[in-house]
């Protein structure tokens, strides 16, 4: 490059990055732009510099003033608008030559007569190239059309004259068609282009499209580079292009025939830069008639590079380079130099979309969660990567794919074989689509005509949904036992109905399935599939006929399956999916979904309309037997659940001996806030046994934190809530008691406004009572494999509680202690059910050395390889600050035989007060007042609770509530090291709040909290910074296999930034490119402990000073809080108005299906109601629940509203009271 030295690349995806390679390879300046959607394109890392685009997303890269003003502001030479956006906007490019930077592309006047069809059209007449017969202009109006219609012959097609890229096109068989038609293309031009005119040609059903690639250098030189078959299309897009085409093979001198005549065209006009033109070639005549030109580079461009050896953007940019040289463009010679004469091989490329081919093609947005290309020779043109989020915003491709070989059946050989062996998981795509087009004979053997997919048959076993049902997410079991680090296990709430469904269609126990809560989906099945339904009993429907659960059941191609609501007892029940789904990716091993963190399973959430999983060809031969389970192996369902529970791991000491006993005497109520994450009870209050939670919190259910045992009941202030298998896996908050593993499955279906009390066991009782249930499953696994019979298992019997439950024998929930000793602290060791063990170290105080212990632990756990090891019964750690849950399978290893390993290790440990600690710094910015915190806090204000002692500003309550000033408190962040002494105490939010922003820093008892992922949370709003997760891997910094970034005995620091500065980091991360600062340090616990000995008086005297002023903020909470219960009260209607209008005969109500929270109010008092009008929404289990006017309430006149957001109401409350019709 001579003169050319920085280029901005207008445009985004696959095509920038594909403009920027060549760029980077001449060693030219990048310039890249992007929108917050496309923060982490590869086109944004890949160039030296990029510029966010403001506005919205949809619109940003339409921009040409903004684009200019970047380029202005970056000394930019030339721009390059690759293809779509602002390639033939003619104003654009003339704003671009103004303001003295070098378009590259076609002149500004030939952009503008070759974008308007009709123009283009007389153009190639005036060329002497054939055109397709049509009209000679503009049509005046509808009957103008139909008269033109009748003139040229059926079938016809309508085109607005600024359309393209398959938009503004319409196919008219006849006269109503072309009637239908006329507005809706008008309007489309008008809406897309700015454009109303519209014309019309003739249609040839039986054609191929061809098109010749052309390159003039302004100066009246044209060269051409072949041409390329692009005449399979979807939508009138394109999605498969090769070069050359096979009916110019076929007959040679049609090539020459296109070629010249292409030429011809371009130099008529001294066209500048790269130009296709297009061209309709009749399958029989092999008349070929001009159909328009693009005056850019085409999206299919690679096939031709490949087979001419040529970089058609390389000679964009010497163009310019040329101009730029004050030269009018390449010369004559050197233009001419760059053409062989004839395609060497034979290339072909598949356009891979994120679409729904099953659906019409209809784009699939969404989040990549595997990207994995077969390693080959192929050029893959590409923008995406495993962790791409793929917007709504635009064009939905994901990947050129092109293959280049000496023959075309070598080129379709490599293209099938890649598209066999690649894998995208997450949205839909026309991967398998595509592999079905090249091992189609037709095309094959070269019928490569426009109407080819008119009648492809694509038939995927697969199932497309029609509508997701209430919560429905795909499970496996057991999930992820070995995750840990902040992320649930998640797997099914019922692993016992869970399991049995896969045995009785023939799949692994752990495969995954569909968990269906509450209402189910409706499943459209494209292909055969094998399915049981089992769990609790919901109505089951084949195409409107009802079937029974428990049974394996053939769909056959095109029938649907509707899942309604429960019709008794139990909430969930399981699909199973002979073969499970294809489409789904596993992280970490399991294809489970978390959606409270967005991880596993359909793009980490439940099921939606419009999603698509993929399922198994291959089906077992008896798969049109149906075969039921026997009825007396169904297990019961009821309302009241007893549920067995070990004591532990928390109990004697935090409460009273009466509190204790009324947890196992109390039939507690099951509350509307009944989810995957936790389910919690309402009864009675405990009293405790002590006043506060030390340095826990202030209340005295607050705990140093600590990992928690799945089945804990886990009390959260006063309130009981159940630990189920999405719960967190660690926290600071008493659990008492564990469900026993063999009770989980009911555990899983207790529902809203059901009742359950706990009932005490033994550990010897809770594994004879799993290995009981893992039997029953066995058994059923045999008889469903033919190798037993059901009529032989007994069924699970729970007429009589355990042994120990009669006899008190059940335990304590310390199972062993080891006193200190010299610098060794007390080491307690907790029971949590059958499965967990909390090792706990010291007092209850929060103490570093402790935190060294544990890590010391766990290391020496992680490297044993005897009969206790990872390899043989040890599932997982969870360390905390002071303590570390031991995961097992109690089955394999005993408890005894664990706490004896563990003592022995203890005693290899010694004393670790002196011991250095692998340690790595880390710095990152913090802004404290910004607009995402103050959003989030209004949000609170305005749905949730209007008025506290932390209202409206988290950073001076914190502040207050430790005695401190404001800027003192900013002055700890930012001089603190967060691992070590810094002590800032505050409670947490009540109620929690349901959004959190992503890269909240944030304080809730004793410990920070940062958030990385926009989710619900409790703890003060005190700053952001940026997050330190990264689901998929993709970032800079995380893999897949290691999507976190903070280790044991990581140090945090912060420096303050402003909110622009914090943005423009945030955007980094966003993109990928973000560098977090680290350095490798030690933590040296010498110095720690001399440091806590010196300042002893100091740490005291801050301590009372804390204790003051809490409880001064402590009395304040209590008086606000009192103060919104009473208003919310007063809101009310009172009962007695309420009750005389329930006895008026002329009043009808509108109630509440279940126990829930009311989310949303949608009626308004004095509204007159229709069938099917949506009046209340309610939030129940973590789902949305609308309750509709039934048929009956038609006509009915809303009387009174007797609920608010946030009320809670029980099934059967009356919800809005109706006046009838008179």
């Amino acid at each position: 490059m001579e003169n050319l030295k920085t280029l901005l690349v207008a445009n985004r995806g696959e095509i920038a990055t594909r403009i920027l390679k060549t760029a980077k390879k001449l060693h030219l300046r990048t310039i890249a732009i992007y929108t917050e959607a496309d923060a982490a394109s590869s086109h944004v890392a890949l160039a030296d510099k990029a510029v966010l685009l403001l506005g919205p997303d949809a619109k940003a890269y339409l921009d040409g003033d903004q684009i200019i003003k970047i380029a202005k502001e970056n000394n930019v030479d030339a721009i390059i608008p690759g293809y779509g956006f602002l390639s033939e906007n003619t104003e654009f490019a003339k704003a671009v030559i103004s303001s003295k930077v070098i378009w590259i592309g076609p002149r500004p006047e030939s952009i503008n007569d070759f974008g308007l069809k009709h123009i283009a059209r007389a153009l190639a007449v005036k060329a002497h190239v054939p055109v397709v017969p049509g009209t000679d202009g503009l049509l005046i109006d509808e009957d103008h059309a139909v008269e033109e219609s009748n003139r040229l012959g059926f079938p016809v097609i309508l085109k607005a004259t600024a359309g393209g890229g398959g938009l503004g096109l319409a196919t008219c068989k006849n006269v109503d068609d072309v009637r239908g038609s006329f507005k809706t293309v008008k309007s489309r031009g008008e809406n897309l282009f700015q454009d109303a005119g519209i014309f019309i040609e003739r249609f040839y059903p039986n054609s191929h499209h061809i098109e010749v690639q052309i390159f003039g250098n302004g100066r009246g030189d044209v060269i051409h580079f072949g041409e390329r078959e692009c005449s399979i299309q979807r939508r009138h897009q394109k999605i498969i292009e090769e070069c050359p085409s096979p009916l110019t093979v076929k007959f040679p001198e049609l090539r020459e025939k296109l070629c010249n005549s292409a030429v011809r065209l371009a130099e008529s006009i001294k066209y500048e830069s790269a130009g296709t033109i297009e061209y309709l070639v009749d399958d029989e005549t092999r008349e070929f008639f001009f159909l328009e030109m693009n005056t850019r580079l085409q999206v299919e461009h690679g096939v031709t590079e490949l087979c001419y050896d040529i970089d058609l953007v390389e000679l964009m940019l010497r163009q310019a380079d040329a101009k730029s040289a004050g030269r009018s463009g390449l010369d004559t010679q050197d233009l001419k130099s760059f053409r062989p004469k004839e395609p060497s091989g034979f290339a072909i490329e598949a356009r891979v979309y994120a679409e729904n081919p099953a659906r019409d093609y209809v784009p699939s947005p969404g989040t990549l969660q595997i990207v994995e290309w077969k390693e080959s020779n192929a050029r893959i043109d590409t923008w995406v990567k495993t962790g791409t989020v793929i917007s709504s915003h635009y064009d939905p491709l994901l990947a050129k794919v092109m293959f280049h070989s000496p023959s075309r059946e070598s080129t379709i050989r490599d293209m099938q074989d890649f598209l066999t062996n690649s894998r995208i998981c997450g949205p839909p795509t026309n991967l398998e689509f595509l592999e079905c087009i090249f091992e189609d004979p037709k095309y094959v053997n070269g019928r490569t005509l426009t109407n080819f997919l008119d009648s492809f048959e694509y038939s995927p076993n697969a199932i497309d949904i029609i509508s997701g049902g209430a919560h429905t997410t795909i499970q496996d079991w057991p999930g992820r036992p070995t995750m840990g680090r902040g992320f649930p296990q998640a797997g099914p709430m019922d692993p016992l109905a869970f399991r049995i469904a896969n045995l009785l269609v023939g799949n692994p126990p752990g495969q995954e399935g569909l968990e269906i809560t509450l209402e189910g989906p409706e499943l459209h099945f494209l292909g055969d599939a094998v399915i049981a339904l089992c769990g609790a009993p919901m109505e089951l429907y084949v195409d409107g006929n009802s079937i029974p659960m428990w049974t394996k059941i053939h769909m056959t191609s095109h029938q649907k399956l509707k899942i309604g609501r429960t019709t008794g007892g139990g909430c969930r029940s399981y699909l199973a999916i002979y073969g499970g789904f294809l489409n789904v990716a596993e992280w970490f091993g399991s294809k489970a979904t978390s959606s409270g963190v967005g991880v596993g399973g359909y793009q980490g959430r439940a099921l939606r309309a419009g999603d698509f999983l993929t399922t198994s060809k291959a089906l077992p031969n008896d798969r049109q037997k149906s075969r039921p389970l026997a009825p007396h192996l169904v297990p019961g369902y009821p309302n009241h659940w007893d549920i067995l529970a070990m004591v532990g791991p928390y109990e004697v000491g935090y409460l009273l001996k009466e509190d204790v006993e009324m947890i196992y005497h109390t039939k507690w109520q099951i509350s509307h806030n009944a989810a995957r994450g936790g389910i919690r009870l309402i009864g009675p209050k405990p009293k405790w046994a002590r006043k506060d939670g030390g340095e826990g919190g202030a209340h005295p259910s607050n705990l140093i934190e600590y990992g928690y045992p799945i089945g804990a009941l886990n009390w959260t202030g006063d309130d009981p809530c159940i630990f189920p298998v999405d719960c967190p896996d660690f926290g600071g908050f008493v659990s008492s008691t564990t469900i026993v593993k063999a009770d989980f499955w009911k555990m899983g279906q207790m529902k809203a406004g059901d009742t359950m009390q706990f009932h005490r066991i033994s550990l010897r009782d809770a594994l004879a009572l799993r290995e009981k249930v893992d039997a029953f499953v066995d058994e059923i696994g045999m008889a469903c494999s033919r190798q037993g019979s059901f009529d032989s298992i007994a069924p699970l019997d729970y007429s009589n509680l355990p042994p120990s439950a009669l006899a008190g024998d059940y335990g304590k929930a310390v199972v062993y202690e080891i006193q200190a000793k010299d610098d060794k602290p007390r080491t307690r060791y907790r029971q949590g059910a059958d499965d967990y063990l909390l090792v706990e170290y010291g007092d209850g105080a929060l103490d570093l050395n402790h935190r060294c212990r544990v890590t010391a632990l766990a290391k020496s756990l992680k490297e044993s390889d005897g009969d206790i090891s990872f390899s043989r019964g040890l599932t997982n750690t969870v360390g905390c600050c002071c303590s570390l849950l031991i995961s097992y399978d109690g089955t394999m290893t005993a408890q005894k035989r664990l706490i004896a390993h563990l003592v022995a290790l203890e005693a290899q440990l010694g004393d670790l007060n002196s011991t250095k600690v692998p340690s790595r710094l880390f710095k990152l910015p913090i802004t404290f007042e910004n607009s995402r915190q103050a959003v989030a806090l209004q949000r609170y204000m305005e749905t949730q609770r209007p008025y506290a002692s932390y209202l409206p500003d988290n950073m001076e309550f914190v502040a207050k509530n430790n005695g401190l000033t404001r800027k003192e408190l900013k002055n700890i962040f930012l001089t603190s090291k967060l691992i070590a002494v810094t002590r800032i105490n505050c409670p947490k939010m009540n109620p929690s709040r349901n959004f959190t922003p992503e890269g909240q820093v944030s304080w809730g008892g004793s410990c920070m909290a940062l958030y990385n992922i926009e989710s619900p949370g409790g703890y003060q709003l005190t700053g952001l910074s940026i997050p330190g997760v990264d689901i998929l891997g993709s970032k800079t910094g995380y893999s897949l296999d290691r999507p976190w970034l903070f280790e044991d005995f990581d140090q945090l620091t912060f420096y303050e930034v402003g909110e622009e500065e914090y943005e423009r980091q945030l955007a980094l991360f966003h993109s990928g490119r973000y560098e977090y600062q680290w350095e490798e340090v030690t933590f040296d616990m010498a110095e720690h402990n001399d440091l806590l000995r010196r300042t002893k008086g100091e740490v005291e005297l801050i301590r009372q000073r804390q204790k003051e002023a809490q409880e001064t903020m402590s009395k304040v909470e209590k008086d606000l809080m009192g103060r919104w219960m009473e208003e919310k009260a007063r809101g009310k209607m009172p009962m007695n108005k309420v009750e005389a209008l329930l006895n008026d005969p002329s009043i009808s109500t509108i109630s509440s299906p279940l126990n829930a929270n009311v989310w949303k109010v949608l009626s308004n008092e004095g509204e007159v109601l229709e069938s099917g009008s949506e009046a209340i929404i309610l939030e129940a289990m973590k789902m949305e629940i609308t309750v509709k006017a039934e048929e009956r309430h038609a006509g009915c006149k809303i009387e009174r509203i007797l609920v608010r957001p946030n009320d809670t109401v029980k099934a059967g409350d009356a919800l809005v009271l109706l006046r009838n019709r008179s």
